[in-house]
């Protein structure tokens, strides 16, 4: 560590080695000083940051690390996926524990920070919380700045949430169906209630996956703020079957726009409807309707539950929305109306039928 004098700029540099920890020496210069004094200054600055920095290596704070979490997850998931995690982090993780020192928190802080979560949301999203605070911690000791996870031991919360989910009955559809005024979002959302797709899922369909020969839509992308990437899942790319009446509107809404086969259905050339426009189309329709509120994602509930209500099976049910069938039995199972009481009286009235005497002992 010296400052030195450019005998040629008349300027003060200083220069420093550095070893570290890998066995390699960083070297370091830094010129451009009108004085020793300046120099030396600027010197000491950039030491006490080097310490700073070794130091929150060894020790970092919480938000430190979230950070670099979040850096790594940004580049390795979908971007939806991003938007929702950084927003936990951001919004519920960072201003409680982001000044505190990673290996500082312990399982207390973690059970207490459960109870306030409890008392604001809804024990789905508590649970997703700790979920993400969990993979912060998993992460840190990967990179080696810590070897616990105390979100780990302290365990998610133990809370069942009661399943409802909101959906619109055939009737309830016809109602809001017959107020779309616009063909385009007419198609749009009889596709939707049909065939059970994701939003995502639907804007990104091109002509190219509209078979009018075998009436089915192939699924294989989705668009999150108007950028296609691959589906939410691996069970999410699928070929499924669809009405005739669905696809004789989608035959006739490509006659009307003579369309390229690389072209969006919903949309102008390579640019579907944007999600606000959707969405303020479909608000504008229920009020029209008097329909009670539902959600557009709630078209999805509410194909499924037609299926349902029809006596379909789970599998089916999951092959049309992209779902394992443990997926869909854990969001749908409520609304089977089969009861193990009626599995029962259906066993005895088979056996009733099927004139089977009973053993009789002798006397």
């Amino acid at each position: 560590m010296a400052v030195y004098k450019d005998k040629q700029s008349g300027k003060y540099y200083f220069y420093l080695k550095i070893y570290q920890k890998n066995g390699k020496v960083r070297q370091v210069k830094r010129r451009g000083f009108d004085s020793s004094r300046e120099a030396k200054k600027a010197e000491a600055i950039f030491l006490a940051d080097l310490e700073f920095e070794e130091e929150n290596e060894e020790n970092p704070t919480f938000e430190f690390v979230a950070e670099e979490y979040m850096a790594w997850y940004k580049k390795r998931r979908k971007e939806s996926s991003y938007s929702k995690i950084s927003g936990i982090i951001n919004n519920n993780l960072v201003p409680l524990f982001g000044n505190k020192k990673l290996k500082q928190i312990r399982v207390r802080d973690i059970t207490r920070f459960q109870d306030k979560l409890i008392d604001q949301y809804a024990p789905s999203h508590v649970k997703k919380i700790h979920t993400v605070m969990s993979a912060i911690f998993n992460f840190a000791i990967k990179q080696e700045y810590t070897k616990e996870n105390p979100a780990k031991i302290a365990g998610n919360v133990d809370l069942e949430e009661e399943k409802h989910i909101n959906f619109w009955t055939l009737d309830e559809f016809k109602e809001f169906i017959q107020h779309v005024d616009d063909f385009l979002y007419y198609v749009l959302f009889m596709t939707l209630y049909y065939s059970g797709m994701r939003k995502g899922e639907l804007l990104a369909l091109t002509w190219a996956d509209i078979d009018f020969e075998n009436n089915t839509i192939s699924i294989n992308k989705t668009s999150y703020n108007r950028n296609i990437t691959t589906p939410k899942t691996k069970q999410s790319v699928r070929t499924i079957l669809m009405p005739k009446h669905v696809m004789r509107l989608l035959s006739q809404l490509k006659a009307q726009n003579n369309p390229k086969i690389s072209y969006v259905v919903f949309g102008e050339f390579h640019d579907h409807v944007s999600t606000t426009n959707l969405d303020r189309r479909f608000a504008k329709y229920v009020a029209a309707s008097e329909v009670k509120k539902i959600r557009l994602h709630d078209f999805r509930h509410s194909h499924a539950t037609y299926l349902i209500n029809r006596g379909y099976i789970p599998a089916l049910i999951a092959k049309r929305l992209g779902h394992s069938v443990a997926t869909t039995l854990n969001i749908y199972s409520h609304l089977y109306p089969s009861t193990e009481q009626e599995a029962i009286n259906q066993m005895e009235d088979d056996f009733k039928q099927a004139k089977i005497l009973e053993f009789k002992r002798e006397s």
